[in-house]
């Protein structure tokens, strides 16, 4: 049998990142009672795989549809800021935020309607390295670079990322309760861009 013909067959390998995509697909789409079977057929796997890498269903919801382990836009703040003019880039940066946000709340939706316990999705996590706290961390320190360039005013920088964070999430929280969820994102830009504007007398450079 030639090289070739050795390869046909060959199971595919299909990677963890990829089964939780279309696994929280899944779970937006038809709710926590699809069956893990259906999910499995989406991927193009048997349910079997799905129990052997995530454990049992519950566990494949956790994974798809819980807190991530990484967040993406940490790498930004720690980047930052830029040249361009900060406000510019605190409309950006809380625009990601915002978004991230709306994701977590629609997963964390799901999971509550299944009967899972959300307040026991970071447990076991070192409190000083999960994800939202280097979250939070990553932008206070990016405020607190913005201050030293004097490209804002001088104001406790803990205090600015716990508010920008509250006012955010709580927009997404609103957007989830009041069944808003598929709001349009340039609605959601000009509403954070109305945020910033409404911080930004108390913020600003003094220049």
């Amino acid at each position: 049998m030639s090289e070739t013909g050795m390869k046909i067959g060959r199971p595919k390998e299909i990677s963890d990142e990829y089964i939780l995509a279309v696994a929280r697909r899944c779970f937006l789409e038809r709710g926590g009672g699809i069956a893990a079977a259906d999910i499995a057929r989406e991927i193009g796997v048997s349910h079997t795989t799905l129990f052997n890498r995530f454990g049992s269903k519950q566990g494949l919801m956790l994974a798809a549809l819980g807190a991530p382990k990484d967040i993406h836009w940490i790498g930004t703040l720690e980047a930052g800021p830029d040249n361009r003019p900060v406000k510019e880039q605190l409309v950006e940066i809380s625009c990601t935020i915002a978004v991230f946000f709306e994701n977590l709340n629609a997963g964390f939706s799901v999971l509550q309607a299944s009967g899972i316990d959300t307040d026991a999705l970071c447990t076991g996590d070192n409190p000083e390295t999960s994800a939202p706290a280097r979250a939070f961390r990553a932008l206070t320190e990016w405020i607190g670079r913005a201050q030293q360039q004097e490209k804002l005013a001088y104001c406790d920088a803990q205090v600015l990322a716990s508010t920008l964070l509250g006012v955010l999430h709580n927009r997404a929280f609103s957007n989830r309760v009041c069944g808003e969820g598929g709001s349009d994102r340039a609605t959601d830009k000009s509403h954070v861009a109305d945020v910033i504007t409404l911080l930004w007398d108390g913020i600003k450079p003094s220049s």
